[in-house]
């Protein structure tokens, strides 16, 4: 086992096992981040970047979700998170919440939530906005309107004829078939999208828990979620002074080109929500932690912990 790193299953909500990564072998620690991984990946992808915030002082736990990682249970149940399963995950995140807090009562607790894992972080805010001292949103989006409606309609249509645990290559192909539209090249990996280093992609591409085809069901309550995520009276749930730093690659698809990106940072600025920073970086993906430029967005990620966090706790 990795010097510094640990592992175990914890109980989330309604009794599932959840298997929660750790790096918390930190002297004179002086703040947590929580990860909130994405679609068809696991939380034990963000080693590099636990062990650099170690380096500085930070403790990070990041679990697998339903249906992703150890916590799936085998690699043919990635991509089911069962019944209800986007409500259950936010949920299962703040019991992991509660045992970190209760581990670490005195220091400030940051959750980081990226792609599919940012979506649950925006919904994390309105319900518990009020526990934690800041978030950090990494390949996100304002993802609303029709294609979330269309999107939902086809995915309760499936589940109604299949069941949840169909995977849906329909959705799959119409959430995913047109990312890598921008980029140029012959034999270009499906999974190009995903960051201009293509050892990240390959290393990707071997994981036999990363880039499956997801279930109806997961599709079904990610949808549901989106149609009520951006509801002005539920936004009002978010603290005004909770700091948040939304960070995207100029070139990700899931936030149309960093279109949806300043989408979402207008969408909470114009809900009162004033300690909102956004930082788009050119000619970059999808997984800007994975990026070849990551250490720049490390040293920009440890800056904004120091100004909005560490400063306003102390």
């Amino acid at each position: 086992m990795e010097e510094n790193y640990g592992g175990f299953f914890i109980e989330g909500k309604d009794g599932e096992k959840i298997y929660l990564h750790c790096w918390e072998n930190v002297n004179n620690p002086k703040g947590i981040i929580q990860i909130f991984h994405g679609m068809a990946e696991h939380g034990k992808r963000y080693e590099r970047f636990a062990k650099y915030m170690n380096s500085y002082g930070f403790v990070v736990y990041a679990d697998d979700h339903r249906g992703h990682g150890q916590t799936a249970g085998g690699i043919e149940n990635v991509g089911y998170i069962g019944k209800d399963g986007f409500n259950n995950i936010v949920e299962d995140e703040h019991i992991v919440g509660g045992l970190i807090r209760e581990k670490n009562p005195e220091l400030p607790l940051v959750i980081l939530g990226h792609s599919f894992g940012s979506f649950v972080a925006q919904e994390y805010m309105i319900r518990y906005g009020n526990e934690i001292n800041g978030v950090i949103l990494s390949g996100s989006a304002a993802i609303e309107g029709f294609l979330v409606r269309l999107g939902y309609t086809l995915a309760a249509i499936e589940r109604f004829i299949w069941g949840e645990k169909k995977r849906s290559y329909l959705l799959d192909k119409l959430t995913f078939g047109s990312y890598n539209k921008r980029i140029k090249g012959e034999n270009l990996s499906k999974f190009a999208w995903l960051t201009t280093d293509m050892e990240e992609v390959h290393k990707y591409e071997e994981d036999p828990f990363c880039g499956g085809v997801f279930t109806t069901g997961f599709y079904y309550y990610f949808f549901r979620a989106l149609l009520n995520l951006y509801k002005k009276e539920r936004l009002q749930n978010i603290p005004k002074d909770l700091p948040i730093l939304i960070i995207s690659g100029e070139e990700d698809p899931v936030g149309e080109y960093g279109v949806l990106v300043r989408r979402l940072y207008e969408i909470y600025k114009d809900s009162g929500n004033i300690l909102v920073d956004i930082k788009i970086y050119p000619s970059k993906r999808h997984e800007i932690l994975n990026e070849i430029n990551r250490e720049e967005v490390f040293e920009d990620i440890l800056v904004w912990l120091k100004e909005k966090v560490e400063d306003n706790f102390s």
